[in-house]
């Protein structure tokens, strides 16, 4: 989470407390005097704010009315103004923004493709290649759909490493392959200057990065964010820190808050992801190099844990088509044999059936 010093709408308030006549004997403007007395007390960001309730028994009298302002201020930016029925209806109605990937049966998969709204979260127990593909065809698609191509549809790619950004060429000039050469740079170029690479290094630059939007968010931006991906911040986070899990759990409520129905245009999240794997008791005398002929959602656990796996909407496990090897006398245990072909199955969807499957080539659907 940001510090207080960094916080938008705490800073806001810094004008209105300073005009204030300092007290006696204060040597710093009252709004620096407050947050300098607050962050000797371990009070470094809102939440912390709003969570410690004798704050003001252990700060000075002088303080206690900017103490109170801060406060109030922290509660107006959290509590929820509502909206009414008829509001929540009318956006029910109305047809759905999907972002499709052009990949057909991943997006039938997907009833459509991904909504406006939603947290879809692709895992996969192999490299993320495959994953990181399908999120860059989807990224790609939002940029270039004709229904929503605009200076408001942008795509935010929040890296854990670097973006090749050669693939995202790719797939734009593949898509824009049918129109004349000129007509093609002008799109392509529109296409990239809607496209912004976040460089998220660990989890308080996604923290940091998921606020901040929250905060600046409007009703008119059709916007898709795209983490790639979760594990390794969530990973080093846990190895450095013993609180980390409240990190993670923030990560989770901003992610829900950016994709409420409650906002007037919620985004829509893609998230890459690891998984563990074990073998289930039903499959416990399975070759392990079979899991991937079969798996089974026994077999499949959140990578993060069962907490992070309420993040997101839907969640989809991603692997490579594998055969039975040929069995003869000189290969008996051959290894299962890769048809180049990949395999999307639904762990968790509020609108598609649990363990429904596809297959697909990723360049060419």
């Amino acid at each position: 989470m940001p510090p207080l010093r960094s916080t938008i709408y705490i800073l806001a308030l810094s004008s209105a407390i300073n005009n204030q006549k300092p007290a006696v004997g204060a040597s710093k403007q009252p709004f620096d005097e407050c947050l300098a007395e607050l962050d000797t007390l371990g009070i470094r960001t809102d939440y912390d704010l709003l969570l410690q309730s004798d704050l003001l028994e252990q700060t000075p009298s002088r303080l206690h009315k900017h103490i109170r302002t801060l406060r109030m201020a922290v509660l107006e930016h959290f509590a929820s103004p509502g909206r009414t029925a008829a509001d929540l209806l009318s956006t029910r109605d109305s047809p759905p923004c999907r972002i499709k990937s052009g990949i057909g049966p991943l997006d039938a998969l997907l009833n459509g493709g991904i909504m406006a709204g939603q947290i879809v979260e692709f895992c996969g127990k192999d490299n993320n290649s495959s994953r990181s593909r399908i999120a860059i065809e989807y990224a790609a698609a939002h940029l270039t759909d004709n229904c929503t191509q605009s200076q408001n549809t942008r795509v935010f790619m929040l890296l854990s490493s670097p973006l090749s950004l050669w693939q995202v060429e790719q797939s734009l000039n593949r898509r824009f392959s049918e129109y004349p050469k000129d007509e093609r740079m002008q799109m392509f170029r529109r296409a990239m200057e809607r496209l912004i690479v976040i460089d998220c290094k660990d989890l308080e630059s996604l923290l940091a990065f998921l606020f901040h939007y929250a905060e600046t968010q409007t009703s008119d931006q059709k916007d898709f964010l795209v983490i790639d991906s979760i594990k390794p911040l969530v990973v080093n986070a846990l190895q450095q820190q013993n609180d980390a899990h409240v990190a993670v759990n923030a990560v989770q409520t901003a992610l829900r808050d950016i994709t409420s129905i409650m906002r007037e245009s919620p985004a829509a999240v893609l998230i890459i992801n690891g998984v563990s794997q074990r073998t289930s008791r039903f499959d416990s005398n399975k070759p392990a190099g079979d899991l991937h002929l079969r798996p089974d959602l026994h077999s499949v656990q959140p990578s993060l844990g069962a907490v992070w796996a309420m993040a997101s909407h839907v969640h989809v496990y991603v692997y490579p088509e594998l055969l039975p090897g040929d069995n003869d006398d000189d290969n008996f245990n051959s290894s299962p044999r890769d048809t180049g072909n990949t395999m999307a199955k639904i762990l968790k969807s509020p609108n598609a059936a649990i363990g429904q499957t596809c297959t697909f080539n990723q360049l060419h659907g």
